[in-house]
């Protein structure tokens, strides 16, 4: 069956007067034929470093020059005998590697703005200004050519402000099986908001195919939360931890008797008469004669903390405090890489950043002993990296 395709989109039709049709319309269609090389080309004028060419600048506007031999453009720095840093568009360099069990990308937003420290002698930034198309295609292609790179067990997070994830989110649903999203909580609210909600949410969308590395983690308990340990015993501070069952399943039902008060749920109890009978002789179990139910004894000094969730509320935004520098613009902090690092990695892995920026990936990755690679395309973030390994301030 022969087929017609519109020379602008590239847009199939099996029918002639469909094709004909959309060849007419009011509208025209937009031409999405575009280059890679001219995207590639677009990318590096839109990350070209803005500076105001003072002496106080950490770096200038040089950028990769784009006529040189793809050879010649690859430049491997070692920054550490456990990170290296290739300047190089990450495209040319995925097809290079493999076994990669975590890749950390915060990438442009495609917000039409350019983003710089706001100092009189540093303008550090870049511009984050796309023609249309071309952030999709590039991210697209990129995203293809990263997943590739992951290891059977590997997991790629690409973080994102909330207000311009669809893209992303699309891409990533295009190309992996299992999508995930962290909500992080960066900043509290903003009293300069007027007419709109304040942007405080960041998402981090984790995708993985059939398994992944996930080691969890815990975090420590507020004082004031519904684990709060408020009753005691001769051997601690304890929280009550649920042992009915509700009326969504069946538990096990059986009837416990103690102190001459028998003990017995509708819908039956979360662990077998047995265990509970063990619990009860090691003085594990709490009784509340009054309203007939039983708890677990969860003891302050044996309990490790409430498993992480999906929202991230106690790691803040860079400030500018000594301990954590900013460097970049959006420059993330420490410990949220650390975080994402030991939950995706062990001790063993390779990890990958292939927009590092200020190599926040990599300066973590070397605390924790762990091999990364970083890739950027503007030659100036050299100088940014290689100072924050020789001064090493950490925040984790």
């Amino acid at each position: 069956m022969p087929k017609y395709t519109c020379e602008l989109c590239l847009k199939e039709f099996s029918q002639k007067s469909h094709y004909t049709k959309h060849q007419n319309k009011k509208i025209p269609c937009q031409d999405n034929k575009i280059k890679i090389e001219e995207v590639v080309e677009n990318i590096i004028i839109n990350k070209k470093l803005i500076s105001n060419n003072t002496e106080n600048n950490i770096i200038n506007t040089n950028t990769v020059d784009t006529k040189l031999p793809k050879h010649t453009q690859q430049k491997l720095h070692k920054i550490s005998n456990n990170v290296s840093l290739y300047i190089n568009d990450a495209n040319d360099i995925a097809d290079k590697l493999n076994n990669i069990d975590f890749i950390y990308m915060d990438p442009p937003y495609d917000t039409n703005r350019n983003f710089t420290l706001n100092s009189k002698s540093d303008k550090t930034g870049f511009s984050d200004k796309w023609s249309s198309n071309s952030y999709e295609l590039w991210l697209s292609t990129l995203v293809s050519n990263l997943k590739k790179t992951l290891s059977n067990k590997g997991t790629l997070v690409i973080h994102i402000s909330s207000e311009n994830s669809f893209i992303i989110e699309k891409i990533l649903r295009d190309n992996f099986k299992n999508i995930e999203k962290i909500y992080w909580k960066r900043c509290h609210g903003k009293n300069t908001v007027k007419n709109k909600f304040g942007a405080v949410i960041d998402i981090l969308f984790v995708a993985y195919d059939k398994k992944r590395i996930f080691n969890q983690l815990n975090i420590p308990i507020d004082e004031n939360s519904v684990w709060a340990f408020k009753n005691k015993d001769d051997v601690g501070s304890y929280s009550l931890g649920a042992l009915k069952h509700d009326r969504t399943r069946k538990g096990h039902v059986y009837t416990i008797e103690h102190n001459k008060i028998k003990y017995e749920n509708e819908y039956g109890w979360k662990l077998s008469k047995d265990a509970v009978e063990k619990l009860i002789l090691e003085n594990r179990i709490h009784f509340v004669p009054k309203s007939k139910n039983m708890y677990i004894k969860i003891y302050k000094h044996e309990h490790e903390g409430k498993p992480l969730s999906n929202l991230w509320d106690d790691i803040h935004s860079i400030t500018r405090t000594s301990k954590d520098p900013r460097l970049y613009p959006t420059q993330k902090p420490q410990k949220l890489l650390e975080r994402l690092i030991k939950m995706f990695t062990n001790p063993d892995s390779t990890i990958l950043d292939p927009v590092c920026g200020s190599g926040t990936t990599g300066f973590v990755s070397d605390k924790l002993n762990r091999k990364c690679i970083l890739i950027d395309m503007n030659e100036e973030v050299l100088p940014i990296i290689t100072k924050r390994f020789e001064d090493k301030i950490y925040n984790i």
